[in-house]
This record gives structure tokens, C-alpha cells and sequence, in this order.
């Protein structure tokens, strides 16, 4: 797979390849979905865990951090992004799959209880979004 590279290695550090996979939702009139969490403003979405296909990851990820089941409409692209915590000695290389989706149905609490699903204006969330390739893959349906 093939996309674009944001954000810079260390000299020196081994980094982790982490595979994710991130929903872009958008409104009719122009909000966005993302979840607002600790880190700052992210789309929802996250790592695919062994053995899980990347539907049923990004199914599992945007029902743990929003409480909605989520339906996919189209795959937009691929683009990976290095990840530097110094302060946790933690680097990773994050491989994204973003799709263009909508939330079905309210099922219930998040699971991730440290995140809030939030409707921003195009413009506010492309500002706002913590991570490079999440504003990159923001575009496809501004």
C-alpha cells in the first residue's frame, strides 16, 4: 500500500508498526465526527488487533469511542504517520486505512470512557485534529 508519509523518525530509534484504521464522518451540512480524548481531537478510530479485519476493527473502534454502530461507505485511501513519545520512550509508525462513513445507531455508552463524540465544523476540526494524516484524509470530503 502506497500514501502519503507525515511526520519525521528519530536517527537512532526502532519504531513499532502499528496498522489502524480511522472513519471520516461527515453531516450534510458540513460537521465532522471526532472524538475529543486527553491526547486533543482525533477521528475516531485506532489500531486493528491480531487476527481482526480492518471492517471489524474500525466497527469495534468507533462503537468503544462513540457508542454508535458505524456503517462503511467507501475506502478514501491509505497514509502512514510517525509517532514520537519521547517522555514514554514509545515510537511507532501509524499505517492508517481511512473510510468515509456514517453512525447507524446509538447502542450505547462508549466503552472508552475518556472519549467524547463531538460534531465540529469542517474548518474547526481540520484545525483542530491532534495527527496529520487525520486533517490529510479530513479532505477528502471537505
Amino acid at each position: 500500500m502506497a500514501g502519503p508519509i507525515f511526520g519525521t523518525p528519530r536517527m537512532g530509534r526502532s519504531y513499532s508498526v502499528q496498522d489502524c484504521v480511522y472513519a471520516v464522518i461527515s453531516r450534510d451540512n458540513g460537521d465532522v465526527a471526532v472524538a475529543r480524548t486527553p491526547k486533543g481531537i482525533v477521528l475516531l478510530g485506532g489500531g486493528v488487533e491480531d487476527g481482526e479485519s480492518e471492517r471489524d476493527a474500525l466497527y469495534r473502534e468507533a462503537y468503544e469511542e462513540s457508542g454508535y454502530r458505524a456503517q462503511i461507505i467507501s475506502r478514501l485511501g491509505f497514509a502512514s504517520q510517525y509517532v514520537n513519545n519521547a517522555a514514554k520512550d514509545r515510537y511507532r509508525l501509524k499505517r492508517a486505512t481511512f473510510f468515509e462513513c456514517e453512525l447507524t445507531e446509538k447502542l450505547g455508552p462508549p466503552i472508552d470512557q475518556d472519549h467524547e463524540l463531538i460534531w465540529m465544523p469542517y474548518k474547526e476540526a481540520h484545525e483542530s485534529l491532534l495527527r496529520p494524516f487525520h486533517r490529510w484524509a479530513l479532505e477528502f470530503v471537505g
